[in-house]
């Protein structure tokens, strides 16, 4: 026997973690953040190495905070939840 519908709202993710029901789980959490080079560390990283500054320099952008997209998790189920681009 299935009960009623659970229906969710998308929450807005930003660069900390979020309070929010897991649409996958339904359990009431705190997003796990990890983070990845975003399309800005990528493109800060091209400019740095077309300026001639290639051994390494053009590294420093996907080392910064700034420059990278935030991903959100689960941490009770693991399901990705979204990302929130730099």
């Amino acid at each position: 026997m299935k009960g009623p519908p659970i229906l969710t709202t998308v929450v807005p993710v930003g660069p900390e973690p979020t309070h929010m029901i897991c649409p996958h789980c339904h359990a009431e959490i705190d997003t796990t953040t990890y983070t990845r080079p975003g399309n800005i560390a990528y493109i800060a990283a091209t400019l740095i190495c077309l300026m001639g500054c290639a051994f390494g320099c053009c590294l420093i952008p996907c080392c910064i905070d700034n420059c990278m997209d935030v991903h959100h998790t689960c941490p009770n189920c693991k399901a990705y939840l979204g990302k929130y681009r730099r």
